[in-house]
């Protein structure tokens, strides 16, 4: 199966995505961690271009996106057409509310038509100012989409593709908390939605892809 972890930058995706992989993988479940944009070569070129070290089109940053999601998704179906759980850090609907900043929806939901559905994804919804404020703890300059109005706007454009039904099975969940009382909150819903009872014992520990 395939959970996601959606939301805006600082809202607290990667540290749920590493505790939801450990405690999975502590129930007896082989586990992929990745993430998006993901390490291959379309990848890096993505994260120069949202360091600012590259100037593109909204367009071919979405395309861009597109694409790297492409050979994403090719290695995601390996993964779990053999049983295992994935777990991704970002995913389609970051797509859906970033580059709808500048871009028609129908049209970046077009382009992303090769990837696959995923089981659950969660939205982590945190005030821009706090998500800003840890995003500055972390990194000396902005990227590209790291300023208050923008990260608000983003917050809002997730609802609003969901809302248009571009993605199901998403769970919004307040990220403005601490991070034990969100990841308690995500293990209940996982447990209570889509984890069967029981394991199998020999669905062991698999390596982390792209950490």
């Amino acid at each position: 199966m395939l959970i996601v972890f959606e939301g805006t930058d600082g809202s607290g995706l990667t540290t749920q995505s590493r505790l939801i992989t450990e405690w999975l993988r502590e129930k007896g479940y082989r586990v992929h961690l990745t993430k998006e944009p993901t390490t291959g070569v379309i990848g890096r070129l993505i994260r120069e271009i949202l360091r600012k070290e590259v100037r593109v089109t909204p367009q071919t940053l979405a395309l861009l996106f597109a694409a790297d999601r492409a050979e994403h998704t090719r290695e995601i179906r390996e993964w779990t057409e053999k049983g295992e759980i994935v777990i991704s850090d970002r995913y389609r609907l970051s797509s859906f509310a970033y580059q709808s900043l500048n871009l028609d929806l129908d049209w970046i939901v077009a382009i992303n038509a090769h990837s696959i559905a995923p089981d659950l994804t969660f939205v982590l919804e945190t005030p821009a100012e706090v998500s800003l404020e840890r995003i500055k703890r972390r990194n000396s300059e902005n990227e590209l989409f790291e300023d208050v109005d923008k990260l608000k706007r983003i917050s809002e454009n997730f609802r609003k593709a969901v809302k248009a039904g571009v993605e199901d099975n998403v769970i919004f969940i307040d990220g403005n908390r601490s991070i034990e009382e969100v990841f308690e909150e995500i293990k209940a819903e996982i447990e209570g939605r889509i984890l069967p009872d029981g394991c199998d014992q020999d669905r062991r520990q698999s390596e982390v892809v792209n950490p």
